[in-house]
């Protein structure tokens, strides 16, 4: 049988508390850049692009899309998670929170390819960069507004 004296009861607890304030601050560090990183490397693989672009990009997400960001408290623990490479814990979440997220991670998927040039690139090897909203390029389009005859 194990004895647990009081010195080692205190010692797990402060270790408990350390740990604790060792988590909180990692968390609250996170910024909206960190989340949108581990989400689009979760489908892509490591990111080639550099942080000023990053962070163009999702200022301008943002700004298109406010209502989609998860709150803070959810970012930050699914930043903490998929840095973990715990991201299957999202399956512990309540089913609206799932769903929210889901809807975010498609809208920043989606608008990545929009607001990048990760598609035009010449080799995988070669940095994303942030590209903004690109006017059409279609030769044939009709941009003149329909006319009632």
């Amino acid at each position: 049988m194990i004895e647990i004296t009081r010195r080692s009861a205190l010692a797990i607890m402060a270790g408990g508390v350390a740990s604790t304030g060792v988590a909180y601050a990692a968390v609250s560090s996170f910024s909206d850049e960190d989340l949108v990183r581990v989400t689009l490397e979760k489908y892509f693989g490591r990111l080639n692009m550099r942080i000023e672009h990053l962070q163009q990009f999702v200022l301008a997400f943002r700004n298109r899309n406010p209502w989609i960001f998860p709150s803070k408290k959810l970012s930050d623990a699914i930043t903490l998670l998929e840095t973990t490479k715990l991201g299957q814990a999202r399956d512990l979440l309540p089913r609206q929170k799932r769903r929210d997220l889901t809807h975010f991670d498609r809208w920043l998927v989606a608008e990545f390819h929009m607001l990048t040039d990760y598609a035009w690139r010449s080799s995988p090897d070669d940095p994303i960069r942030f590209t903004g909203w690109q006017p059409c390029t279609n030769p044939f389009a009709t941009l003149d507004a329909p006319r009632n005859a």
